[in-house]
């Protein structure tokens, strides 16, 4: 019976022995060897067993699993992953840029224009027409520009036109005497452009308002005594006219107006100007526009 105490013994030994020679360092685990053995009763048929149970411990590293923790990063990753299996980073977006508002390169602003014109003056109403012949005249205006449509200004000028040899014959001058007639306008005058605005050819409409001071003039002799000779009279002159652009100050003009004369006609009054009402002249004035 000792005998065979003594070889279970030896066999549960050697095989926990064996045991911890085979365990992987990983597992670092420490084997309790404990030896159960049962006794049975002494009778000699009931044999004894012996029961030896190796039980392993694994260290404080093995039993506890590894968690693996990651940080997120901040920058944004793409679906698709690399070659070698890492995933592309995605690429930054763009930066959202907003494009200004695009300005002229000659922005417009109120400002002042000077001008001044000159050219034919032809007589148009009844009487006019045959007491003078096609005279010439110029005229000089200050405007206040407000924008590219509209201007006023401030325009005065002079005409002047020659009496004809039977308006001489019928004032009753002398031979050789001669006569003409000086026009002067004082006019508030307005300008409305009608083309596109900042356009380079601008047709135009004119309407001036205000005062005509008209004068008889006569040369190798004199008036009769009492005779009037100078008058003071209402005077409205619309026109029309086309501007060219030659630079960004200066402008070049054509125009044509209807100068309208009214005169305090009255049949049989020796003071009377004329037998017209009104007066109707027609100035063709070709002139230049300067930006102040």
């Amino acid at each position: 019976m000792r005998k065979l105490l003594t070889v279970a013994l030896l066999l549960t030994f050697s095989n926990a022995w064996a045991q911890k020679a085979t365990a992987t360092p990983d597992s670092q685990a420490t084997a309790t060897e404990t030896a159960v053995v049962t006794r049975v009763s002494g009778d000699i048929t009931s044999p004894q067993v012996s029961t030896a149970t190796v039980i392993a411990t694994p260290s404080a590293e093995a039993a506890q699993p590894s968690t693996m923790v990651t940080t997120p990063s901040t920058e944004k990753k793409s679906v698709s992953a690399m070659p070698n299996g890492t995933p592309a980073a995605m690429p930054k977006p763009p930066v959202l840029s907003f494009a200004s508002t695009p300005v002229a390169n000659n922005p417009f602003s109120e400002h002042f224009a000077f001008q001044i014109d000159g050219g034919s003056v032809i007589p148009a109403s009844n009487w006019s027409a045959s007491a003078y012949g096609m005279g010439f005249g110029f005229d000089a205006r200050i405007s206040y520009v407000t924008d590219e449509v509209f201007s006023f200004g401030l325009e005065t000028g002079f005409t002047d036109l020659t009496c004809t040899s039977t308006a001489n014959s019928n004032f009753g001058l002398p031979a050789g005497a001669t006569a003409n007639l000086s026009h002067i306008p004082l006019l508030l005058t307005m300008q409305f452009n009608m083309g596109d605005p900042g356009a380079p050819v601008q047709p135009y409409l004119l309407l001036a308002g205000g005062l005509a001071i008209d004068s008889n003039n006569l040369q190798g002799a004199t008036f009769p005594a009492g005779k009037t000779t100078s008058w003071t009279n209402f005077e409205f002159d619309p026109g029309v006219g086309v501007s060219f652009a030659l630079d960004k100050n200066t402008t070049l003009f054509i125009q044509g107006k209807c100068a309208m004369d009214f005169d305090d006609y009255n049949s049989g009054d020796a003071s009377a100007q004329s037998s017209d009402t009104p007066i109707i002249l027609v100035p063709i004035q070709v002139g230049m526009n300067f930006s102040l």
